[in-house]
């Protein structure tokens, strides 16, 4: 290398983007990014540098080692704080070469809370995290942020309910493996669906408790994350009656999911001809398949989930066919 970058000191932040912490390194250093990545090694004719919240550049290996020694760490510790420069990701050959793709992603760019930008940040400009989402819940600091929120994330300290939810996700998804990933989607897809049709009374006040409108799109996530929770829960006990009953005698199991999600909807202050619709619709997804396998001391599984990607994002994971989040689509 024709530069000598050896005493860059631009801290790591978890789960940031390859471009993200580029842009921070150049601003660090008052270079132009071009000039960064001719460091690196060698880029396709004609490619420009990007912002980092539109798109990713990958490195391949030699040229990840390059960036490790510019940052004095070892690459290891590199690649624990920047998900796309684990090996799965890395560009093929022993050439340092980096690409700028316009390709869509498997994950998304989302940015990093303001106070994880306040102590990891350096001054250097935003950090942009890889995320499945399109939004993140920061546990640290108890801030939402979302990929068309950039700077001006949601503070949860007066959502006590909402934070204890997302732990409770959290806890759920652990204990019950992919069907629990799966039945949160499908949760957030059917809550999503009521609040399309309307913003129950206790959402507009967590939106107004956040200083947020409960119309916007971006943070409805929050407003109806305990509910959506409550949903997943019960889902899940209609997969585990479903499982207990392989012959197809599943009425009881629909008898109990649908009095529990009445009762829900009670408290929401939601007429039946509306909740009943995307639950509706689940259940006829669910009887298209044959009933979950339940594995002795293992999770319930449902079968029509038992292709899907098990790392995608909500959207991906769900098995209902409409995306509530994007208000230019009907649902």
């Amino acid at each position: 290398m024709g530069w000598n970058l050896a005493h860059v000191s631009v801290r790591l932040c978890g789960h940031e983007s390859n471009c993200s912490l580029l842009w921070r390194v150049a601003a660090a250093q008052g270079v132009d990014i071009s000039f960064l990545l001719a460091e690196l090694g060698e880029g396709d004719p004609g490619q420009q540098a990007v912002q980092p919240h539109l798109a990713e550049v990958f490195l391949s290996g030699p040229a990840a080692e390059r960036l490790a020694l510019m940052l004095g760490v070892p690459v290891p510790r590199l690649r624990w704080a920047l998900p796309h420069l684990r090996e799965i990701h890395l560009l093929p050959g022993q050439q340092a070469r980096w690409d700028w793709p316009w390709y869509p992603m498997e994950h998304c760019l989302v940015p990093a809370c303001s106070r994880c930008v306040a102590l990891r940040g350096g001054g250097w400009g935003p950090i942009w995290l890889v995320w499945p989402e399109p939004w993140k819940v920061c546990g640290r600091h108890g801030q939402f942020t979302h990929v068309r929120q950039v700077g001006s994330g949601v503070d949860l300290a007066h959502l006590g309910q909402v934070v204890r939810a997302h732990r409770r996700r959290q806890r759920f998804e652990r204990r019950h493996g992919f069907v629990g990933s799966y039945l949160v989607a499908d949760a957030f897809a059917i809550t999503g669906w009521w609040w399309r049709k309307t913003v129950v009374v206790c959402w507009e006040k967590r939106a107004r408790r956040a200083g947020r409108p409960g119309s916007e799109a971006e943070s409805a996530w929050l407003w109806m994350y305990p509910e959506a929770v409550a949903v997943a829960g019960a889902l899940l006990d209609y997969e585990r009656h479903r499982a207990a009953c392989p012959g197809g005698a599943w009425a009881a199991a629909e008898a109990e999911l649908l009095e529990r999600l009445a009762q829900l909807a009670a408290v929401l202050g939601l007429p039946p001809w509306m909740w009943q619709v995307p639950v509706a619709q689940w259940l006829h997804q669910h009887h298209r398949c044959t009933a979950p396998v339940a594995q002795r001391g293992g999770p319930v599984r449902a079968a029509i989930h038992l292709g899907d990607g098990q790392h995608g994002s909500l959207g991906e994971r769900c098995c209902l066919p409409w995306d509530w989040s994007d208000l230019s689509v009907p649902v």
